[in-house]
């Protein structure tokens, strides 16, 4: 092993030798049970790029260490900017298969600080990060942070995997949880709290934090204690760890204790163009309301998405304030086992059940078989409570394909399409309708066309970095006057052709081109500062 340390000058370089060939050596299934993704060097070095030298006496924090390439990168740069000379540097790292490795480039990391003269003192905890410093959620109390040790940098990638609400690390950072959470996110959660006053977290994560209900509490918790000031956005999901074999909508976020005006956002190929991306810069208030509940954090990727949520924030309703609610199918086939038929036919007895395939794009698409899923449920006394009565809805897909062209995939339901009292819903379905009340065909067809539409799959992918349609997110969504949506609805009745092309030219009709464009063309938050 001392051979192949001397082929490599900077710790980092070493770091990324031992991540890849432990990464080849391991089983994907250690690695997807553990969520270890090990960060290639020219990610590491990217984000040790963003971090902005303060002392010459810094101490950082990685946490989920690896092979402590992030360190090793983080700590050249600040080595090459400014003249430091005391590091104290703390690694957290429980997988026994890694630590060997991490103690390697420890080793190596010090004695190339030696020969720069830096003081350098290392700790590698063998513990869960989490467990070990649990007291940072009980900053309210007492003693508050005083025996909480601190850092100037915290730099990670995290693991991600779902723990249950019973896991300890769930229990002891119940502040950040609600629902499955992700480990990733209590990581961030704490690190946040882990911070000095002039420190500087530096993360690369899935973007699934921004919006949802699940990360509603950890974003309301994050961003109290830390502002964002820079987000890069990668376009190709499968070049980020491709040792790995994995695909991940990731993105690298810098957030420091004091406020920000404005985020920086930066896009790129993963392994082209990440030394010269194309930049945004944002006023902090275009990206998000930090005064509102649910904190969505806005990631647009080019000029289009920016001018996007621009038309969004001239609407002032949702829905629920045109006493239209959405909700979320309520056949669990697994716990409905007994009502559900694969022969039969629709009358007062058996009702039809709605599944994914069966809704398309402005299309519903009944009957229609897919494998040996049945596509009948009995209507009985039994079942009545997992049936809807059948009316007018808007059936939505919760769930798209990673190669689906539109995230958001919608049809029109109208009662009379089939000769039913009740109709069964599953749940991998949202639906749209109007409690006590039925809605209109013109209202049918035209927030079908919204959501179907170009316009609204670009907004929801400026928050929605994955594959889920969340009941949640979709109330969130601000919408177009009613009115406006009943002169969509009748165009798009009347309309020969539901295509995506034809529905975009009416919404352009109605929307932008009527209403919205000169406001959009006009001076804004939206500012391109950089890039080709």
């Amino acid at each position: 092993m001392i051979e192949l340390k001397e082929k490599y000058n900077l710790p980092s370089e070493y770091a990324d030798f031992i991540g890849l060939t432990y990464a080849i050596s391991t089983s994907d299934k250690h690695k997807k049970d553990n969520g270890q993704f090990f960060t290639p060097k020219h990610i590491s070095d990217f984000m040790a790029n963003l971090a902005k030298p303060n002392s010459d006496k810094i101490s950082i924090l990685d946490p989920g260490c690896g092979t402590a390439i992030l360190s090793c990168s983080l700590i050249e740069k600040l080595v090459s900017d400014s003249e430091i000379r005391k590091i104290d540097l703390t690694l957290y790292e429980t997988d026994k298969n890694v630590l060997t490795q991490t103690k390697l480039v420890a080793e190596y990391l010090a004695k190339w600080l030696k020969s720069q003269k830096i003081e350098f003192n290392y700790t590698i905890n063998e513990l869960d990060f989490v467990l070990d410093n649990s007291e940072a959620f009980n900053s309210n109390s007492l003693f508050g942070t005083e025996n909480l040790k601190q850092f100037d940098y915290i730099i990670s990638n995290p693991p991600y995997f779902k723990i249950s609400k019973a896991d300890k690390r769930a229990s002891v950072a119940k502040e950040l949880v609600y629902g499955q959470p992700n480990i990733y996110s209590i990581f961030m959660g704490l690190s946040a709290k882990l911070l000095k006053s002039h420190g500087e977290l530096i993360f690369i994560t899935p973007r699934s934090f921004a919006a949802g209900n699940y990360f509603k509490a950890f974003r309301q918790s994050f961003f109290r204690e830390v502002s964002i000031s820079d987000i890069h956005i990668f376009e190709s999901r499968n070049k980020m760890f491709k040792n790995d074999n994995v695909l991940q909508e990731n993105i690298i976020l810098r957030a420091t204790k004091f406020k920000n005006a404005s985020i920086k956002v930066t896009v790129s190929e993963c392994d082209k163009g990440l030394l010269n991306p194309i930049e945004y810069l944002y006023s902090t208030e275009a990206l998000i309301d930090l005064k509102s509940k649910d904190k969505v954090l806005f990631i647009p990727s080019n000029q289009n998405e920016s001018d996007t949520i621009k038309i969004f924030r001239k609407w002032n309703n949702t829905l629920n304030d045109f006493n239209i609610q959405i909700s979320t199918g309520p056949v669990v086939a697994f716990r409905c086992t007994d009502f559900l038929k694969n022969e039969g036919q629709v009358n007062g007895a058996i009702a039809p059940l709605v599944w994914l395939h069966n809704v398309k794009e402005m299309e519903f698409a009944y009957p229609l078989q897919k494998g040996n899923k049945p596509s009948l449920i009995e209507n009985n006394e039994n079942s009545r409570k997992v049936l809807l009565k059948n009316k007018n809805y808007i059936f939505l897909r919760r769930f798209s394909s990673k190669d689906d062209k539109s995230r958001l995939v919608c049809c029109p339901y109208f009662s009379k399409s089939i000769a039913t009292e009740m109709v069964g819903v599953e749940n991998h379905i949202n639906y749209i309708h109007r409690p006590n009340g039925v809605l209109s065909e013109t209202e049918i067809w035209g927030i079908s066309a919204l959501y179907s539409s170009s316009l609204f799959d670009t907004f929801f992918r400026t928050f929605n970095g994955n594959t889920q349609v969340g009941a949640s997110e979709l109330k969130q969504i601000k919408m177009p006057p009613l009115e406006d949506i009943e002169v969509i609805g009748n165009k798009v009745k009347q309309s020969q052709s539901h295509n995506k092309q034809e529905i975009d030219k009416i919404i352009n009709e109605v929307l932008l081109e009527r209403i919205y464009v000169k406001n959009t063309r006009s001076s804004s938050n939206f500012e391109r500062v950089g890039g080709a």
